[in-house]
């Protein structure tokens, strides 16, 4: 069985005694990456180098050789570290890469929009390579800060989750959000089963077929058998509990006197807690998946494929503001979460999984109570009924039609 690796950034929090230190090294990693960037500016053409060429091409430039031959155009700062100063380059790189990218694509397909602009603010947070940090163990890391004056050498004590075992540590980003200095460490763990999804449709792999709400349930799964069967269905709750979180940051917002500005957006801070709030149950929600998922044996699990765009949308709820349905932050984070522990994620359309019975295939009619009358078109039914006698959940068998929709289209196929 072929392995393969997945890669989780952890962000972690460093208590510092100088933050003017971590400022004055960010406002110099600004200073050479918008030197590197302008100079890209005067020569687009070497963007057909690979970037590590380009990176050396860039050196050449503005570096003295070890043979003592001067550079083209210096760099305008003294005594700049190798890594730092390769770690700016590469961010302009990447800068001008990106806004050239837009470019290309504005031209190609003569959109109608604004020109793309370059960028106003030549701001990267800065990636520490080997050389600018050292003894990074499980409790404390010595970084390389410039003070304004000289380089030193400052120990960092830092707060945060543990470390998988016999994972690697990748090279450090450190952020700095006003009063806070964080720490964003990719960390790579070998994944021991790395068969695509369609090796593991062929071996008849049991999966998991999931179906996403915008009720109390915020998400229900279903594991599908090798024989098409649906079994062991579970319900994942939190709707209730995130809409009441919601209601009250945005009552906070209507209340305010005294709207907070930032980047001139009134009330910010409540807009960005209500993020935070759908983040941590999407999070939440994702890890239940994950976790039922392997608890079942699956070796997959199958989620609702929806447009890329909520106006393409066909369901009511995907045409609603991005912070109303958490289902897409959901399928995002199961879909790492599961490669961590050997699972894939694909996608099933929806189609009429919503509408039809799972049992018979006869259309659903779909009610809350027994005081309503079930209805075709009934919005956010819980429950339903069919023709044929059939009821109970509608998330249920919306999951099972999923699963059922899946099992037709790849495993019946491949025999």
């Amino acid at each position: 069985m072929k392995a393969g690796y997945a890669i989780t950034t952890y962000k972690i929090q460093l208590n510092y005694k100088h933050l003017d230190w971590f400022k004055q090294t960010q406002s110099l990693f600004d200073a050479v990456l918008a030197f590197y960037y302008k100079l890209l500016e005067k020569q687009p053409e070497i963007l057909e180098l690979s970037n590590q060429n380009l990176l050396r091409h860039l050196e050449l430039q503005t570096i003295k050789q070890r043979d003592g031959t001067k550079p083209e155009i210096p760099l305008p700062f003294e005594k700049i570290p190798l890594y730092f100063r390769r770690a700016a380059i590469n961010a302009a790189i990447s800068m001008y890469r990106s806004y050239m990218g837009k470019l290309k694509t504005w031209a190609e397909k003569q959109i109608k929009n604004e020109k793309p602009s370059p960028p106003k603010r030549l701001h990267m947070s800065m990636l520490y390579y080997k050389g600018m940090y050292k003894d990074f163990d499980e409790k404390s890391i010595l970084l390389k800060l410039y003070t304004g004056r000289a380089w030193v050498w400052a120990k960092h004590w830092y707060t945060g989750r543990p470390f998988p075992e016999n994972a690697e540590l990748m090279s450090p980003t450190v952020v700095i959000k006003k009063k806070k200095v964080m720490l964003h460490i990719p960390v790579k763990e070998i994944v021991e089963d790395g068969r695509t999804a369609k090796e593991r449709v062929k071996q008849h792999e049991s999966f998991v077929a999931v179906a996403l709400t915008t009720s109390d349930t915020l998400a229900v799964c279903t594991t599908i058998q090798a024989d098409g069967s649906a079994s062991h269905p579970y319900f994942i709750k939190g709707g209730k509990e995130l809409a009441h979180r919601r209601k009250q940051l945005l009552g906070y917002t209507k209340r305010s006197s005294a709207p907070e500005n930032v980047n001139g957006r009134p009330n910010a801070k409540y807009y960005q807690k209500i993020t935070r709030v759908t983040d941590h149950y999407a999070h939440e929600v994702s890890r239940k998946i994950v976790d039922y998922a392997v608890r079942q044996g699956a070796k997959l699990i199958v989620m609702p494929g929806y447009s890329n765009s909520f106006a393409k949308g066909t369901l009511p709820y995907l045409k609603t503001n991005v912070m109303d349905f958490i289902g897409r932050r959901i399928i995002r984070y199961t879909s790492y979460k599961a490669w961590q522990a050997g699972i894939v994620v694909t996608f099933n359309s929806v189609g009429n999984a919503k509408k039809e019975c799972y049992h018979c295939g006869s259309v659903i009619y779909k009610y809350n109570t027994e005081y309503q009358p079930p209805s075709q078109n009934f919005y956010g039914g819980k429950n339903f009924r069919c023709k044929e006698g059939h009821k109970g959940s509608t998330a249920l068998n919306t999951a099972r039609n999923i699963g059922k929709s899946f099992y037709g289209a790849f495993y019946e196929k491949a025999g």
